[in-house]
């Protein structure tokens, strides 16, 4: 068969506007089936949660729910016994909760933050305060293996402090009396301490959704959303065009062949002040989170409003040059989502951001979230090919 001249790109933009429509029925049929789901409680125990896993699963990705619990900014409950007496004690803000049992044994840590001594695993850890930050002591003995730790005072009173961090083991506070008192226990043999700290009001137990999509570098990008809304509103479907937004994504990643590794996440209580994407990065290791190249964030993709786009400096120049290319009808707005997202988190660490967003918030419109879908893929496929070491 003979092709007439013109007929291959007439093919192509044939081709093109069935991909559009495919994309566009996929968005809005994931937008509407979330929207459907109960967001109001967290993504621990919502429906919304449970779709998100089976939704991340069907694309072949390693998704995992990563429970968490963000503790109120108070001063947590505590329970401490020692051979089944009762000790005065105090919570240390940011301890985590539950209840541990162990050996009672004693540590040092010296003024330059060294711990001094071993077989500290599983142990209950009794030690003075002195002038290493409390923060360090609980990393320093959760490294160690300790259980729980209690610090007593070097001053009359009950000692009450900050972690300032969340720590990975229970943390907690005794008088100085109480400190001599259980050394003189230590003399005497080995007693068993029982250490319950149960969370202070206010607290929230959440959990983020994770999809993760191994890629030939070992550097990676995450990719992330809210999933909960401003104070709980969750009227004309909240994020359901956010999440959706990310699923799309998450497709489109394969299709492009990502040379980074690329972490999709569905955050838990953003509006409660980034708790989800915080708890991410603390639990990171220093080398996962070294090897964060970028973050793209998107906060209700879909709405009417024009879209608006936010990036770090250096991003600013490479983005806007691939919108003109693509010849999109859009810049970065400078400082546009400076305080608006889970990029924020990010951005404190040192980390460069893409953030995409309508300035309001209207109905979900399939035009623009389509529209969405084109600008965060063009993002996306920028972020993965700039070699953002180098500026790091």
């Amino acid at each position: 068969m003979v092709v007439a001249e013109g007929d291959e790109p007439q093919a192509d933009l044939s081709k093109a506007l069935a991909d559009n429509r495919q994309l566009r029925a996929s968005l809005m049929a994931d937008t509407d089936r979330l929207a459907r789901l109960d967001a109001a409680s967290s993504l621990r125990t919502s429906a919304l949660g449970n779709a998100l896993v089976r939704s991340i699963d069907a694309l072949g990705l390693d998704a995992e729910r990563r429970e968490f619990l963000a503790l109120g900014r108070g001063l947590p409950s505590v329970s401490l016994r020692v051979d089944g007496d009762f000790i005065l004690a105090a919570g240390m803000i940011y301890s985590a909760v539950g209840v541990v049992e162990g050996p009672l044994r004693q540590a040092d840590v010296d003024d330059e933050g060294v711990l001094r001594g071993s077989g500290y695993d599983g142990a209950v850890v009794l030690i003075a305060r002195g002038v290493t930050p409390f923060r360090v002591i609980g990393r320093l003995l959760e490294d160690a293996g300790a259980a729980a730790v209690i610090v007593y005072n070097n001053r009359p009173g009950l000692l009450y402090g900050t972690l300032s961090q969340p720590s990975g083991i229970p943390v907690v506070a005794v008088t100085e009396e109480a400190g001599e008192d259980l050394l003189e226990r230590l003399e005497r043999g080995e007693p068993q301490a029982l250490v319950d700290v149960t969370p202070p009001p206010r607290s929230f137990e959440g959990a983020n959704v994770i999809g993760h999509r191994a890629g030939p570098l070992r550097r990676q990008i995450v990719v992330a959303t809210p999933a909960d809304t401003p104070l709980g509103d969750y009227a004309d479907g909240g994020n359901a065009d956010g999440l959706a937004l990310l699923l799309a994504l998450a497709r489109h990643a394969d299709d492009v062949s990502a040379r980074h590794s690329i972490t999709f996440v569905a955050f838990d209580a953003t509006h409660r002040g980034y708790v989800g994407s915080r708890w991410y990065l603390a639990h990171l290791s220093d080398d996962e989170r070294a090897s964060i190249d970028a973050v793209l964030t998107f906060d209700r993709p879909g709405r009417s409003p024009p879209l608006h786009l936010g990036a770090s400096e250096d991003l600013v120049p490479l983005i806007n040059q691939r919108l003109k290319a693509d010849g999109a009808d859009l810049r970065v707005t400078r400082d546009f989502g400076v305080g608006r997202g889970d990029h924020d988190t990010f951005a404190a660490r040192g980390v460069p951001y893409i953030f995409l967003s309508p300035a309001g918030h209207g109905r979900i419109s399939a035009d623009h979230l389509l529209s969405a879908f084109h600008v965060a893929a063009a993002a996306l496929e920028v972020l993965d090919g700039h070699d953002a070491t180098s500026t790091k």
